[in-house]
């Protein structure tokens, strides 16, 4: 479970360790993802952390390996690490771009093909959950970046849902609307945009980090196991409407 110190990533872990799985917990900050592990294993949830910035793209596959003979081969693989860099595109700084793209996509797919290899290897079958966005169907001003790393997400999950399905790793994204979590902490202080979420949506509030867990839960479970290259949008009937 990528970005699991905290927001969705963070309930995804608690709602996959009550559900009896054991969880990887990853996340770039040490103490704080000792913090997540420690608040989890209080709650009777069967959880291990490992230290790692995926912005270090290039180092993804060696901590992996690492991972896999500390822990073993995971089955289950949560994409939920993600980062934002706001700016109209005339003004966005290319580094700001370059790292958005790293770690919303690039790491996605570097260390879903380092998961793949291993149960390709082992001849074992697995699941793979990618956190996309509202910004792979839509966007808004200011969001370029991301937009385009969130678009890429939903088309990376079909490629790699029809490359490996053959092997029986099915491949699925949760698009979420708007969240309760700090990567939104400028847009929940800001009372205009706050009233807007909230009457733009026609379920009228923010979503929670739990509700995107569940689903995530489903995807990762048996009850899923003829559901591969899909982009589900868990956003309050936020697409639905206009």
């Amino acid at each position: 479970m990528t970005g699991a110190s905290r927001g969705i990533g963070l309930g995804a872990a608690r709602a996959l360790g009550e559900s009896g799985a054991r969880v990887i917990l990853v996340a770039r900050g040490a103490d704080r993802l000792t913090r997540a592990e420690d608040e989890l294993k209080a709650a009777g949830i069967d959880a291990v952390s490992s230290a790692f910035d995926l912005m270090n793209t290039a180092g993804i596959a060696g901590w992996f390996d690492a991972c896999v003979r500390e822990f073993g081969q995971p089955e289950i693989l949560v994409n939920a690490a993600g980062i934002q860099r706001r700016g109209l595109a005339t003004e966005l700084p290319l580094a700001d771009w370059n790292e958005v793209l790293a770690v919303n996509t690039t790491a996605i797919f570097e260390l879903s093909r380092c998961f793949a290899r291993g149960l390709i290897a082992a001849g074992r079958k697995g699941k793979i959950v990618n956190i996309a966005s509202l910004m792979t169907a839509a966007s808004r001003r200011g969001v370029s970046a991301y937009t385009a790393s969130k678009g890429a997400v939903g088309q990376l999950t079909k490629a790699l849902a029809i490359e490996w399905a053959e092997h029986g790793i099915l491949v699925n994204a949760i698009a979420p609307g708007y969240i309760v979590t700090e990567l939104n902490e400028a847009l929940l202080a800001d009372a205009e945009f706050d009233a807007w979420v909230k009457k733009r949506c026609p379920l009228g509030r923010w979503g929670m980090p739990e509700d995107v867990a569940w689903p995530i839960v489903f995807l990762a479970s048996a009850a899923a196991d003829f559901i591969t290259g899909q982009v589900i949008y868990v956003d309050g009937g936020w697409l639905s409407t206009f």
